[in-house]
C-alpha cells in the first residue's frame, strides 16, 4: 500500500490511528479515525446530550450516522462497520512502506536509539523527531473481539470506559498479544521500542 502524505500527517497529529482487530481468529488492521475505535459511541452522545453540548436532534443524527450506522461496535456488526470503510483494512503485508521517512535512514535511527538505550547519552533532537514519526505509524488500539479484550495506549484518554460489561479493557501496552507473524513493524530490529524513547 502507498501511504499518503495526507495519511501519514493524520497519523502523526493523532486524527487517524492503527487498531489490530482480531474477529473469528483473523486478523483485521485497520487504520481509521481514533475516535471510530470506540466500542459503544452512545455512552459519549447521551453524556453530550445530557449536558446538553447537544440538541436531542443531533443526537439522534449522530446516532445514525456514526461509523456508517454503527453506533455500537460488537462482533455481530464488526463486519459491517469494515465493509463500511472501503479502504483502511489492510493485511500486515500492506505496511511494507509505512516506515520509509523521508529525510530518514530508519536503520541508522535503529541504531542510534539502541546506543542510546545503552548509553543514556549522544541522541540529537532530530532522533527525537523520527521517532515520533515511527511511533505514530504503530498501532494504539488492540480489540479481539473473540477474547473480549480491548487495549490501548491513548494514555490520558479513557476509552476503556466506553466498552461493554464482562469486557477487560485498559490502557496498557498489547504488543505481547500481537503474534509475531502479524509484526509490521520488526524490520531489522523491534520498533516498538520506541514508543518508550524519552
Amino acid at each position: 500500500m502507498i501511504f499518503s502524505p495526507e495519511l501519514l500527517e493524520d497519523l502523526w497529529n493523532g486524527e487517524k490511528s492503527i487498531c489490530l482487530f482480531i474477529f473469528d481468529g483473523r486478523f483485521y488492521w485497520v487504520l481509521d479515525y481514533k475516535y471510530n475505535f470506540t466500542l459503544d459511541a452512545e455512552k459519549d452522545y447521551a453524556a453530550y446530550l445530557k449536558r446538553g453540548d447537544i440538541t436531542k436532534e443531533q443526537y439522534v443524527q449522530a446516532c445514525r450516522d456514526f461509523r456508517g450506522g454503527v453506533l455500537r461496535l460488537t462482533s455481530d456488526n464488526f463486519l459491517q462497520y469494515v465493509s463500511w470503510l472501503e479502504t483502511g483494512v489492510l493485511l500486515r503485508e500492506d505496511f511494507d512502506g509505512i516506515f520509509d521517512i523521508e529525510g530518514c535512514d530508519v536503520k541508522v535511527l535503529f541504531e542510534k536509539i539502541e546506543d542510546y538505550y545503552v548509553s543514556g547519552e549522544g541522541l540529537e533532537s532530530e532522533s527525537y523527531y523520527y521517532a515520533g514519526q515511527v511511533v505514530a505509524r504503530l498501532p494504539m488500539f488492540y480489540v479481539n473481539f473473540d477474547r473480549k479484550i480491548y487495549l490501548h495506549m491513548d494514555a490520558g484518554r479513557f476509552h476503556e470506559d466506553l466498552v461493554y460489561p464482562g469486557w477487560h479493557a485498559k490502557c496498557l501496552d498489547f504488543s505481547f498479544l500481537i503474534p509475531d507473524a502479524e509484526r509490521y513493524w520488526m524490520k531489522f530490529g523491534d520498533f516498538w521500542k520506541f514508543r518508550f524513547l524519552q
